[in-house]
């Protein structure tokens, strides 16, 4: 179910409470003129003069007011409509200054998705009590509170293993250097292994693929560019350029064509001001695997900071970063 506050929601109920106005002022006059001037309710005198011919104008019985009023009506309803639908377009397509917004290329192949970071992100899980603070050389992981037992710290695909000081309900290393150009994952689990909190350091130019089960992670509450390329699996045949793909995020009712052999690619923008977990769909039947084109969009929040909801950017009503902390 997309969030009910995107442009093309918005813009669909607009249309519908306009549609349903027009069809009860069209079906009432409709019935009302069945009834009441039907053959037989009241005797009609002189009726030659409403004899109609075909191709002659009534001129002895027609409303001046009423007709005009049949043309200037609709006339003012289809520019209104028009005009909602442009005022849309807009929301849509106008293209954000990039240094307001957080970047990334989509790379659709066959048949799996790579998200390609121009800019890093470091974001925490808001839904526990569980805090994470890495700057410098020293990490502490916080869990009052909580049932935590375990942290795993994962720098650059090397993971290891503590155990949390259950007294003073918290892990503190020092000599612990957190750089930024490393790809760094700190999770927190419980004595059953459950997950329990999430930090994560996504440095620039980290690779994500569907292929692995990876999802694409952005910052909710800043706007979102996206550029999008469609490329072949490997560059064997310098002749195949890939193959068309559309990516699609039902959530925000966006979407646009991967367009092969298209070196500049093509741009979405999208405003996320909901955290939570989003499907990714392939809307152009892109081959034989054309199913296995999904994946996932995780909206998170930014380190130190918080996914406020609805609030209200992408509604067409108004048209048109996050804070730091930690180790941001």
């Amino acid at each position: 179910m997309p969030a009910e506050d995107t442009v093309f929601n918005v813009l669909y109920d607009k249309y519908m409470f306009w549609s349903i106005i027009v069809g009860i002022l069209t079906f009432g006059w409709m019935f009302i003129a069945m009834l009441r001037y039907r053959d037989g309710v009241e005797p009609v005198e002189n009726m030659d003069k409403y004899h109609i011919e075909v191709g002659s104008f009534p001129v002895d019985s027609h409303n001046t007011k009423l007709e005009v009023m049949f043309y200037v009506l609709p006339t003012i309803l289809v520019v209104w409509l028009t005009m909602m639908a442009l005022a849309s377009n807009t929301a849509v397509w106008t293209i954000p200054d990039d240094d307001q917004t957080f970047n990334v290329d989509i790379v659709g192949k066959q048949w799996f998705w790579e998200f390609h970071y121009q800019e890093d992100l470091t974001w925490e899980d808001e839904s526990s009590s569980i805090d994470v603070n890495w700057t410098g050389d020293k990490l502490m992981v916080h869990t009052h509170g909580s049932e935590a037992t375990n942290v795993t710290i994962e720098t650059d695909g090397v993971a290891t293993e503590y155990s949390i000081d259950l007294a003073a309900e918290m892990l503190t290393l020092n000599n612990t250097y957190f750089d930024r150009e490393l790809h760094s994952v700190i999770t927190v689990y419980d004595a059953d292994k459950n997950l329990l909190h999430t930090w994560e350091h996504l440095p620039t130019g980290t690779i994500l693929s569907s292929a692995g089960g990876q999802h694409l992670i952005i910052p909710c509450d800043e706007s979102v560019t996206l550029d999008l390329y469609s490329r072949p699996h490997d560059n064997s045949n310098p002749a195949y350029v890939g193959v068309q793909h559309s990516f699609w995020l039902p959530e925000w009712g966006v979407k646009e064509d991967l367009v092969p052999g298209l070196e500049g690619g093509t741009v979405m923008t999208f405003f996320p001001d909901d955290s939570g977990t989003f499907p990714i769909r392939c809307a152009e039947y892109c081959g034989l695997d054309h199913s296995k084109m999904i994946g996932n969009i995780d909206i998170v929040a930014r380190d130190g900071a918080t996914c406020e909801v609805d609030s209200g950017i992408q509604k067409l009503e108004s048209g048109d970063s996050g804070s730091s902390g930690g180790g941001y």
